[in-house]
């Protein structure tokens, strides 16, 4: 829902009547936008659902009338084809108006806290919000499982639609998380690489080799967030790492050799960390794809942040059974 949060903001804070709409369910369509979402408000559409092939639709379902309601769209291959996407499928949009939403959203949105926002798939009672410690609203004898499922799904860091079924029904989970923030402890042509993959996929990446940057960087710092220590400097890298373990940042790695890991590990434990919590330092840092340059290893680097959050064991899809996106 990442497309539709600067126009519900502008929607938030305006009088005019404006809809929400969302993804709850999808089949097909290969690779795909995770951040799917769109606000319409006086027939125009902000944001992006589907390639913008669903927009007539949903122009004209708001046109009838500002309720809440479900709309199934159905895109065929060839259409998908003219707008980019690898194929066609069919998926379920909910249709919100914004009136109806929490009077605390627009508060969620500008503060950048992560969050789910959770409703029945059928598009059936009110939206529920929960937050990393709060739940807003209600869905019943369910309300409890609906929150650890979404909490769960907030952890993993990821912007993503998700549906569960549970004793009353059938529910979607929407994600909204943060922008990746990235902060590159380091310089050189590692550290430019790494910055080039992460700003393909949209992060927000700081290069910086300062202690006080770190610090600042790791204050605010969430599970949607990466640390790549490139120095081998032990007055930088030992204290950085020391910081990032008392936070909650999602992914934490440091490059270098074996004696190196060994070293600033040695000293982490000498500090007071546990073992346990010396795991979640990725180091030596990326996957083993046989990268040998830069450009290589920051392909591995960032594949693991990938792998890490989504909690997924990495290895081949051939190999794999169930969905292979997301």
């Amino acid at each position: 829902m990442d497309a539709a949060v600067t126009p519900l903001l502008h929607a938030l804070g305006s009088d005019a009547p404006a809809t929400l709409v969302r993804v709850t369910s999808l089949r097909g369509f290969g690779l795909r936008n995770a951040g799917d979402g769109a606000v319409i408000a006086d027939g125009v559409l902000e944001g992006s659902i589907l390639g913008g092939l669903a927009n007539h639709s949903i122009a004209q379902a708001v046109a009838e009338g500002p309720t809440r309601r479900t709309l199934r769209a159905t895109i065929t291959d060839r259409a998908a084809d003219d707008a980019g996407m690898l194929c066609g499928g069919s998926a379920q949009l909910l249709l919100t108006p914004v009136t109806d939403l929490h009077n605390g959203f627009a508060h969620l949105l500008t503060s950048a806290q992560p969050f789910a926002l959770v409703s029945a798939s059928d598009g059936a009672g009110t939206d529920v919000v929960i937050t990393k410690r709060d739940v807003f609203g209600d869905l019943g004898p369910v309300t409890e499982a609906i929150a650890e499922l979404a909490r769960t799904q907030i952890a993993a860091g990821a912007t993503t639609t998700t549906e569960h079924e549970l004793p009353t029904g059938t529910f979607a989970i929407s994600t909204v998380i943060p922008t990746t923030r990235c902060l590159i402890v380091g310089s050189g042509p590692m550290a430019d690489a790494i910055r080039a993959q992460g700003e393909l996929m949209g992060w927000d990446v700081t290069i910086d080799e300062s202690i006080a940057a770190a610090t600042d960087f790791l204050a605010t710092a969430g599970p949607a967030d990466a640390l790549a220590i490139l120095s081998h400097d032990a007055s930088v890298d030992v204290p950085i790492l020391d910081a990032a373990l008392a936070s909650p940042i999602g992914y934490i790695g440091g490059m270098g050799s074996r004696g190196t890991q060994t070293r600033r590990r040695t000293s982490l434990l000498e500090a007071g960390h546990t073992e346990a919590a010396l795991e979640r330092i990725h180091g030596p840092i990326g996957l083993d794809l046989g990268s040998r340059t830069p450009a290589e290893t920051s392909v591995a680097i960032v594949a693991e942040f990938l792998a890490n959050r989504s909690g997924r064991a990495p290895g081949r899809l051939t190999d794999a059974a169930g969905p292979i996106n997301g």
